[in-house]
């Protein structure tokens, strides 16, 4: 029996000395921990083998054929209880088969697909990707997140990550901020970021959308993929809204989407569908939850019948949308390694009330760079502006369009002009991300080559510190053609515009 003992005695001890030894010959001295970068919303939804969400073609063409003997109705400005109902099947063939449970939980088999990767090389300074599902709610994505970063940990011999969060993925950043902290952060850039919400999903959730044709108009235009390399659609879209066209269609449309509103049936389709989805609720800014929520959930009954939801959104407005710039702040005291990138100069969606700020073309610069001054498009805080906030440093942009020393970390907040949500940058980003995490005290004034404000070259897809000089306005030229549709168009305006008088005295 003591021989046995002496023999386990002998083993405890050993391992005792041994592991202690291995777990340190486990550890990586390289200096540079792993980046993980977490992706924005977008990765496809499958159902087994089959791709359900972005819908493909036989369910928009099924979504076109149910919608398409709406359009009349749609452009009357009003729509009868059976062509409503129509409606919100038609939308309902798109995000039905993604649809989740009254508790906010998926309801169906699809799911968007994820795995570890095999092996986690980093030495290189290469990110290690993390996507997850986007529907799921954010505190569920940010307990995967905090598997994955131990994962990468133990993949690499490090005891921390760095993170860069992009879009939606800033929010779900943010959210692992305010449940786990920092033990495995050691710096993190926000990219696009959406923690501060995506205007178009806010303002669809409150109720709060508007339909406007300069808007509609400005957008499609400056997007250059869309008409750079059709002059011709360039001149007819021109022709439809400078004959008045344009607005005589959207004005009916808005009509009829408020009527919809209105009489409770949005409530019912956000309540079936969108309302069920927590990761499109973590897109709806704190300053309109309230008002999302009672849009979505108007009664007591509703309210009753969604509890467990509910109790999920009002955590997630508590203890994150409300609270980002004291996550983001916290994180920035406890690494010393922050920055936050941001897009200006693109028209954003055009389903908001006011169309006239500066975006990414999807979220606000204003709310990525947690509250840059920025003038309205197409115009400058003006020649005697003088920046809000002197801290010995001038953070106004040499095209006088955004003042960042109001922002949050106006020290360590980069802006590029006409980089849209979707550009990454390329190797701009990658080297800035860089700098921040592997230099000490980087900023916007630590090198020229990296200064507060930048622009992108559309054409080249190259990026350079912006100048007076090279952030001129982006536009694509109608041309000669546009003179030609305007008068066509200005007559088929007539005819609508009569017809719409005629069915609302009749």
């Amino acid at each position: 029996m003591k021989k046995a003992l002496c023999i386990l005695l002998s083993i405890v001890l050993t391992a005792a000395c041994v592991l202690p030894a291995a777990a340190a010959d486990g550890a990586c001295d390289c200096g540079k921990a792993p980046i993980i970068h977490v992706y924005g919303i977008g990765n496809t939804v499958y159902d087994g083998e089959k791709s359900v969400f972005p819908p493909q073609g036989g369910t928009i063409a099924a979504t076109v054929f149910t919608a398409l003997p709406l359009l009349p109705a749609f452009l009357r400005g009003s729509l009868n209880i059976r062509q409503q109902e129509r409606a919100l099947r038609a939308a309902a063939r798109i995000f039905s088969p993604i649809a989740f449970d009254k508790n906010g939980d998926p309801a169906t088999p699809a799911a968007a697909r994820f795995t570890y990767p095999e092996s986690v090389a980093h030495e290189d300074g290469e990110p290690i990707y993390f996507d997850y599902d986007w529907r799921l709610d954010p505190f569920v994505v940010a307990a995967q997140l905090h598997d994955f970063i131990r994962f990468v940990e133990a993949q690499t011999g490090h005891d921390g990550v760095y993170i860069v969060a992009e879009s939606m993925g800033a929010m779900i950043l943010t959210t692992y901020l305010s449940v786990y902290g920092t033990a495995d952060i050691k710096g993190a850039v926000w990219m696009n970021g959406a923690y501060k919400g995506v205007a178009s999903c806010s303002e669809s959730f409150s109720n709060q959308n508007s339909f406007q044709a300069d808007s509609l108009y400005t957008y499609l235009i400056q997007q250059t993929g869309i008409f750079g390399s059709s002059p011709l659609l360039c001149d007819l879209f021109t022709g439809l809204y400078a004959s008045g066209l344009l607005e005589s269609v959207l004005r009916p449309v808005e009509k009829a989407a408020r009527q919809l509103a209105d009489n409770g049936a949005l409530t019912r389709f956000m309540q079936q569908y969108l309302g069920r989805i927590p990761g499109f609720w973590g897109l709806v800014s704190a300053e309109d939850y309230p008002a999302a929520r009672n849009f979505v959930f108007p009664t007591a009954e509703s309210q009753q019948e969604y509890a467990v939801l509910l109790t999920r959104l009002d955590r997630f407005y508590n203890e994150v949308s409300s609270r980002v710039d004291e996550i983001m702040t916290d994180a920035k005291e406890a690494t010393g390694k922050i920055g936050v990138i941001c897009g200006y100069g693109e028209v954003i969606t055009p389903v908001t009330k006011d169309n006239a700020r500066q975006s990414d073309s999807i979220i606000l610069t204003e709310d990525e760079s947690n509250g840059a001054t920025c003038a309205p498009l197409g115009s400058t805080l003006g020649n005697d502006y003088v920046q809000a906030v002197d801290d010995g440093h001038s953070h106004i942009s040499a095209d006088r369009v955004i003042d960042a020393s109001t922002a949050l970390f106006p020290d360590h907040t980069w802006f590029v002009k006409y980089a849209h949500h979707q550009v990454l940058y390329g190797s701009y980003a990658l080297e800035l991300v860089h700098n921040i995490f592997y230099s000490d005290g980087f900023d916007v004034f630590s090198d020229p080559a990296f200064p507060q404000f930048m622009v992108r070259d559309v054409r080249t897809d190259t990026v350079s510190p912006l100048t007076s000089d090279n952030g001129g306005q982006k536009t694509v030229e109608p041309g000669f053609a546009a003179r030609l549709f305007t008068p066509v168009f200005k007559a088929v305006r007539v005819i609508l515009d009569l017809n719409a008088k005629l069915f609302a005295a009749g």
